[in-house]
């Protein structure tokens, strides 16, 4: 290992203290009592120990709600460090946290292969218990690759709202084990008819979860040094990212893509890995040099936009990273299939062929109202949630699954972020005395 700078001072000091003594010993050949003295050594330990996590809370974080009685969205408002910004959430809504837990629990049965889950000699409990250790040994694999910041969240998330933390855990271990095909599409400049650049995420993926019963949109304002104020758009109990946009005018969309050989859990979960590309990308291309340099997961397309008419397609997985900018090429090509690409414009989904002649005809005319059209004759059966971003207005329309209705389907939440960022500068109120959390 090489260490350098201050940190190799502090070992050349420490060791000259010991120096003598050292030599002596190994001379006599007590090469274990040697070791034993220099790893015991205080400075030598503290270069080589994980610092201890801040678990003091000194922000209460605000809550407001946006949509009508059949169509209702919590807006959540959390700033601090990452521990505390999960602890805000916790505690706000640490009831509807618990709902979410149960419900997953129940739609996370259906990784069993179906004829255990149909046997009637395997007791529920024993169904349970399977899937839990496997989601166990499942994020046992990505937590290691996990950034930091959402470790701690997710700490944070369980103190606040008592959750034990392997259950929160295995809920956001799902995503990366359960990848489906989506749709998206980012349209700027000439293809939109008020030249804003425009952003369309559809999921088609979790119904079983019952997600939709409670839908959160986040405002995260860190105080990590140099993050970017962000908005997640998802549901209550999951601070992962699959869906949201920053202050900077960056925007997320993505879709599983088959399951390539080499495919592994062995990588950085995928909800965190756009959650960094929220937290420290300022334009789309950043964003894509993010996800390059990160260990991945499984095979993903992402679709990132900017209010700087960046707009670009990936084609990802552990072994491969295929980038695709607007207006740089007249087809693309992958896995042998061509698909043709239209000024300003990149896209991909599902129906790809339906959507491949929709998007063709939309040229120059794509707004709000074309692209909600659009959504809803690519949307799958099993979408819970479509978002729109107008990335140079910096607003966003939200549309959420209730019962067997798809999202595309339903009536959409109009959301400024403009006026968001605003507020959650304003909703940084401390409590007058902080409270250390501890561990549980």
């Amino acid at each position: 290992m090489l260490i350098q700078g201050r940190n190799m001072q502090n070992l050349k000091k420490s060791c000259g203290l010991v120096a003598a003594g050292l030599c002596a010993l190994l001379a006599l050949g007590c090469g274990t009592v040697a070791k034993t003295v220099v790893m015991n050594n205080p400075k030598v330990e503290k270069i080589l120990t994980d610092p201890p996590m801040d678990r003091t809370v000194t922000h209460t974080g605000h809550l407001e709600y946006i949509g009508d009685d059949d169509n209702r969205i919590t807006v959540l408002y959390v700033t601090g460090t990452p521990y505390e910004m999960g602890y805000e959430h916790g505690l706000l809504l640490g009831p509807q946290v618990r709902e979410t837990i149960k419900d997953v629990q129940v739609g996370a049965d259906k990784l069993l292969p179906k004829i255990l889950r149909n046997s009637k000699a395997i007791s529920t409990k024993d169904k349970d218990q399977i899937v839990n250790e496997f989601l166990d040994c499942a994020w046992k694999m990505m937590a290691r690759f996990a950034p930091k910041e959402d470790l701690e969240e997710m700490e944070g998330l369980a103190a606040g709202s008592g959750i034990p933390l392997d259950v929160i855990h295995r809920m956001h271990a799902l995503p990366d084990v359960g990848e489906t095909s989506c749709s998206g599409m980012v349209a700027k400049g000439s293809a939109t008819q008020d030249g804003h650049s425009y952003q369309l995420r559809i999921l088609d993926y979790g119904a079983n979860f019952n997600l939709q019963k409670r839908p959160l949109i986040t405002i995260y304002h860190p105080t990590t040094e140099n993050a970017n104020d962000y908005v997640t758009i998802g549901w209550i109990g999951f601070v992962g990212a699959v869906s949201g946009m920053n202050a900077k005018g960056v925007a997320l969309s993505e879709m599983g893509f088959g399951n390539p050989p080499g495919e592994t859990l062995a990588g950085t979960p995928m909800p965190f890995m756009l959650k960094n590309v929220l937290r420290y990308a300022d334009t789309a291309e950043d964003g894509a040099a993010i996800i390059r340099a990160t260990r991945r997961t499984n095979s993903y397309v992402y679709f990132l936009g900017d209010r700087h008419d960046g707009a670009v397609g990936m084609v990802t997985s552990a072994q491969r990273c295929l980038i695709n900018h607007a207006n740089e090429s007249e087809e693309l090509k992958v896995d042998g299939q061509t698909m043709p690409q239209f000024h300003d414009i990149v896209y991909g989904g599902h129906y790809e062929d339906r959507q491949e002649k929709l998007v063709r005809d939309m040229q120059g005319k794509i707004d709000v109202s074309a692209i909600q059209g659009l959504a809803k004759q690519i949307a799958m059966k099993s979408n819970l949630q479509t978002v729109i971003y107008d990335l140079t207005g910096d607003k966003i329309w939200v549309a959420n699954r209730k019962d067997n209705v798809r999202a595309a389907d339903r009536p959409y939440v109009e959301f400024s972020l403009a006026d968001a960022w605003i507020k959650s500068s304003g909703y940084t109120t401390t409590n007058t005395a902080p409270v250390t959390v501890s561990q549980r």
